[in-house]
């Protein structure tokens, strides 16, 4: 089984250098001439026009300034280049021809930094001790380049396979990589630098002319290389060039996630984990202590580690068989392996501390990540030693965030933070199937990757069947939700309108309960079945109408009121009984309140009362939701709680020692209801908004963190980076 990962760092040539294309070197030599003066053309033009963003984009930075200070630094960055403008186009240019004159030489088209960044960090021991800020300097405007140079290569994979066995095929059939080929995103990177190098200019400014390129510039060269692979397809030079890698290996990763998880591989969270590496590196490069005294002997070679601490791995997947429940793996304590896995690796100089440091920081995030139950936290730290022993036998672990092993990882937590029950209470086998794949990791991890891609295709297997499992019992819950408050909606417009219909009449008790009872929940039943616009609703709206007419005095001596009061009697009468029917209202009770109202009429038939009329109403303009806009105005708590997004976790019963925790599954803001689903999308609560703030002032319920999309590693290295810098902050020596 091949994995994303597989897929992102397999490259098969389908079809040789000896195929088919120009014969002669003539011809061969046309064909690279055509396409530098191609390169340059596209350079020129947009280069200078990434000149032009960039003075707009200092001008902006000027413009929205915080402080003179700053507003000032970007005018001089700004004058600094347009007095040296064309002094930096024409270096660049030079550095693009020299690219293109080292390829044809079979020389290095880049510099190994901006393909390597690992060794940016790794300075050898006799330099240790002169690191300076000009090397400081230095280093950061390397990491910038390499960090820029890295992602475009990454993301342009499959045009730049095709260039490089193109320009391999004109330069006589050698191999050619990335760092020779003379239109890689490195040289262009690398160009930037050397250009930016002809004026006097501070690294700060450096680094923000960088940022800019990358975004005006580099995002661009896909149509450079679009270009260039035409010019050579329609010269012959390998017209029918394939390539495996179909679709980048986020895209791949991203296929097997469910819905909910898909955010994690985003273009945007890769690239942010290759720069919060490149700079948590770079942090640690800078906090480096002192040079370690010399070991009086020997240490021993990183293999011997390694088998050391299989043994240790073998311990904890022994230790963690012999716990069944999730109770009893959360009151489990591997600290103490991972103890003991960081005092093997650190006996070894050919291991990078930074490595052990930058790991062990990950796994402490995650014990204090608040939203991942106990016993997922317990279980996923028996993962330590694995996830060590990968970090020091494969470099790629740090540097592609694609890395199987980080993809696993970045399941398993966002499957315990969505999906576990923090209470112990598994309706579901979630915890099961996690426990299930770190015992696997445990037993059988021995140092093969392939491992990691199995188990990442089986875990996020299971979870698209889980989720979609989850997602239909939500949307159930959420239909039947709605479905209850559209009535409760359609139930209060029809008071509404009542209130409203007899505001200035004197109702007695029997007609009242005969309007906002029975006759309401038949006008309820008119309006969600058939709509206020329907014959139906308009005949039982009318007989309103009648029942407040008749509820009225009209005059002894008025003749027209007789005679339509014996109408009514006639009419009137049987379609209020059809209507109790309708809602199956008690008939006894029915025939009471109807006996009231002829009753009524007979005792007002006589008064000399001077008529009231019913007041004008028309349940379209009856506006519900600026009652509840009335009763929460000036509640902070339920001005907050109209603001929340489905998806956000609540947790009731928090001041007891059996909190519940549960999804807003749905929410109608302008009536303030608000329906909660558990773990299995199985509604758990429907409460009004005045229910929760209540409940929320008196400390019963509490909101909790929005769950973020980005996934643990990102979050993890965040923190990383946070702490590193705030260790620097504490320690400016």
């Amino acid at each position: 089984m091949k994995s994303a990962y597989d897929h992102y760092s397999e490259k098969t040539d389908n079809q040789s250098m000896g195929e088919q294309g120009p014969n002669s070197s003539l011809e061969r030599e046309r064909i690279l001439t055509a396409c530098r003066e191609l390169i340059i053309k596209w350079v020129q033009v947009n280069f200078s026009a990434y000149f032009d963003t960039l003075d707009d984009r200092l001008f902006s930075l000027a413009d929205k300034a915080d402080n003179n200070d700053d507003q000032n630094r970007y005018f001089q960055i700004r004058g600094d280049l347009q007095h040296g403008k064309s002094i930096v186009q024409q270096a660049y240019l030079q550095q693009i021809y020299k690219a293109f004159d080292n390829y044809q030489a079979n020389q290095a088209t880049s510099s190994d930094y901006s393909n390597n960044l690992g060794k940016l960090t790794e300075p050898a021991p006799e330099d240790e001790l002169n690191l300076s800020l000009i090397d400081n300097n230095e280093l950061e405007e390397k990491l910038a380049i390499g960090s820029m140079s890295r992602k475009a290569s990454a993301l342009h994979s499959e045009m730049l396979y095709a260039l490089n066995q193109r320009l391999a095929a004109l330069r006589g059939g050698q191999k050619l990589t990335d760092q020779g080929n003379p239109i890689a995103p490195a040289v262009f990177g690398e160009a930037m630098k050397q250009s930016i190098d002809s004026i006097s200019m501070d690294n700060r400014s450096k680094l923000l002319i960088y940022k800019i390129f990358e975004s005006a510039f580099i995002s661009k060269i896909n149509k450079l290389y679009e270009l260039v692979n035409h010019h050579f397809e329609s010269h012959g030079v390998l017209p029918h060039l394939s390539y495996h890698i179909q679709k980048n290996a986020s895209a791949q990763i991203a296929e097997q996630l469910p819905e909910e998880l898909q955010e994690q591989t985003s273009a945007a969270s890769m690239a942010n984990q290759v720069n919060l590496i490149d700079a948590i590196r770079l942090l640690q490069q800078q906090l480096q202590p002192q040079a370690p005294q010399p070991r009086a002997q020997a240490s021993p070679p990183v293999s011997q580690i390694i088998a050391g601490i299989q043994q240790l791995q073998q311990n904890a997947g022994a230790l963690l068989k012999a716990l069944e429940s999730p109770q009893a793996v959360a009151t489990s304590n591997p600290a103490s392996l991972k103890q003991q896995a960081e005092q093997a690796v650190k006996k070894s100089d050919e291991v990078d501390a930074h490595i052990i440091e930058i790991v062990g920081l990950l796994f402490e995030y995650m014990l204090n990540d608040q939203q991942l139950p106990d016993s997922i936290k317990a279980l996923l730290s028996y993962l330590h030693t694995p996830f060590l022993k990968i970090a020091v036998i494969d470099k790629d672990f740090f540097d592609h965030p694609e890395h199987p092993a980080r993809q696993l990882l970045n399941s398993l937590v966002a499957a315990g933070e969505r999906w576990v029950e923090p209470s112990g209470k598994h309706k579901n086998d979630v915890f099961q199937q996690i426990k299930n794949v770190v015992q696997r990791l445990l037993n059988e991890f021995d140092n093969d990757v392939r491992l990691f891609s199995e188990l990442a295709f089986e875990f996020n297997q299971y979870l698209r069947q889980h989720s979609r499992r989850i997602r239909l019992a939500e949307k159930r819950a959420m239909q039947a939700a709605q479905g209850e408050n559209k009535l409760k909606e359609i139930r209060l417009k029809v008071d509404a309108y009542l209130k409203k219909k007899s505001s200035e009449l004197q109702l007695p008790p029997s007609i009242h309960t005969l309007l906002f009872e029975p006759w309401a929940n038949f006008l309820s039943f008119n309006l969600l079945r058939f709509g206020s616009r329907s014959e139906q609703w308009r005949e039982a709206a009318l007989a309103v109408d009648d029942i407040l007419w008749l509820s009225q005095p009209h005059g002894a001596d008025d003749w027209h009121a007789r005679k339509r009061a014996q109408e009514l009697r006639k009419t009137l009468l049987p379609l209020l009984q059809s209507g109790f029917e309708t809602v199956g209202y008690d008939s006894n009770q029915g025939k009471r309140l109807l006996e009231a109202l002829m009753q009524r009429q007979q005792d007002t038939s006589t008064a000399a009362t001077p008529v009231t009329t019913p007041v004008s109403a028309n349940i379209d303009d009856v506006d519900i939701a600026s009652q509840s806009r009335e009763a929460a105005e000036g509640d902070k708590v339920i001005m907050m709680l109209r603001k929340t997004q489905p998806g956000t976790w609540f947790e009731f019963n928090a001041d007891s020692k059996t909190p519940q925790r549960a999804k807003l599954a749905w929410a109608n803001t302008d009536t303030l209801h608000f329906m909660f689903v558990n773990r299995m999308g199985q509604q758990v609560s429907a409460k009004t908004g005045q229910e929760l703030a209540s409940d929320i002032r008196a400390g019963k319920t509490r909101i909790l963190q929005t769950l973020e999309g980005k996934p643990f590693f990102e979050k993890a290295m965040e923190r990383v980076l946070e702490q590193l810098r705030q260790r620097e902050q504490n320690n400016p020596d």
